[in-house]
């Protein structure tokens, strides 16, 4: 029976092989990345022909189709800027990707090596990349089904090319979110291993107070010493690794956040025009449109998805110190060698906080979201207060 979660992986590998995002090799058998020349010369081509279609995009000519002969500049530029961005933004991740490329690889080389460590993470992955890659799918699937069908009746080359174009740009977002998720996904799973075994260890830790055989006492002293140690020194290779990780997806974080952050501010506005000047000139956003309705409600899906990974992960990591932290009183005769494990620990996760940043402009955290929310409220209310004032 075929592993669904295996099968969707490999389809995101081999659909980034295609898009170009992915300009290496993974050997699907045995999970090892490397630099060919055959990957290396179709990625290059794939991206040269990407990016010298995309400047069609920036002229705006498929969103004139979406307004009647009221439309204004200001609308349109609105619209310019937010295609511009994202362009821009997609040449700077696969810049990115191109001269973190041998980089890239030996993290993928270092995530296999963790995963071999404890293969039981690859469990935990099951509704993660389920659920990720059903709404991923579904949103660029319904987005494509509502432009065509909002387009049926107009439908020539030029614009079919420009649809792909557009939806082209879409897709290569989408990959690159994909996979630092995927990536995200695989750290946060080895973060429940650690919790579900130092739980373990603190409660034979607690046992041992109740055995009074002094032999036996001091063996699984030893045993429950040398567990510690070994989950401390993963939990230090874990957060070298995603240190590693955030320099080198600094640019690829910063970037989707801009694109984000934009893209909703652009649609709050856009919600307003249409509902205020009825300016749609195809019925592609319709009120009784129920396939833009689902589409939309794929879109937050996915999103809420993609991007609640890096909190789940942090409070993993909260969780993981909170239970070594808060057991700092030892019984007088505990094992001196099991005691100093426990604060070897404690020190280790208090010197080095988990940290997930942006190019270290910001750090990522919970209280972020309502500055950000706060954030596109703002703007949006700007750009409609224009709108209201000069049109």
């Amino acid at each position: 029976m075929v592993d669904p979660v295996r099968l969707f992986l490999l389809i995101n590998y081999y659909y980034g092989r295609i898009m170009g995002v992915i300009n290496f090799e993974i050997d699907v058998a045995t999970g090892r990345a490397k630099v060919s020349r055959k990957a290396t010369f179709y990625a290059a081509l794939i991206n040269i022909l990407i990016f010298s279609a995309m400047p069609l995009l920036a002229r705006g000519q498929l969103w004139n189709l979406f307004w009647k002969d009221g439309k204004n500049a200001f609308h349109q530029n609105v619209f310019l800027i937010l295609n511009v961005l994202r362009i821009t933004c997609v040449l700077l991740i696969m810049l990115s990707r191109w001269w973190s490329r041998h980089q890239i690889v030996r993290l993928i080389g270092q995530f296999r090596r963790l995963t071999l460590k404890q293969p039981q993470v690859m469990k935990l992955w099951r509704r993660g990349v389920i659920s990720k890659f059903t709404t991923g799918v579904l949103t660029e699937v319904i987005h494509m089904i509502v432009t065509l069908k909002g387009l049926q009746d107009i439908l020539n080359l030029d614009l079919i090319v420009s649809v792909l174009g557009f939806h082209l740009l879409i897709a290569l977002l989408n990959i690159i979110l994909s996979q630092y998720y995927f990536a995200l996904l695989h750290v946060h799973s080895e973060y429940v291993l650690f919790n579900e075994e130092l739980r373990s260890i603190l409660a034979e830790t607690e046992s041992l107070e109740r055995d009074h055989r002094m032999g036996v006492r001091n063996l699984r002293s030893c045993v429950l010493a040398d567990r510690l140690d070994n989950l401390a020194r993963l939990q230090s290779e874990l957060q070298t690794l995603i240190n590693r990780m955030t320099r080198i997806f600094g640019i690829q974080s910063l970037c989707i956040g801009v694109i984000s952050y934009m893209t909703i501010v652009a649609a709050n506005y856009y919600i307003f025009v249409f509902n205020r000047h009825d300016t749609a000139a195809v019925p592609l956003l319709r009120r009784d449109n129920f396939l833009l309705i689902f589409g939309i409600f794929f879109h937050m899906a996915d999103s809420t998805i993609t991007f609640s990974i890096a909190y789940y992960l942090l409070d993993q990591h909260a969780a993981l110190r909170h239970l070594i932290v808060q057991n700092t009183s030892f019984p007088p005769d505990m094992d001196l060698r099991l005691q100093k494990a426990f604060e070897a620990f404690q020190l280790q996760l208090i010197r080095n906080p988990l940290k997930l940043s942006a190019m270290g402009l910001f750090n990522i955290r919970r209280e972020i979201i309502v500055t950000m929310l706060s954030s596109i409220v703002k703007h949006s209310i700007i750009l409609i207060q224009y709108d209201l004032e000069n049109f």
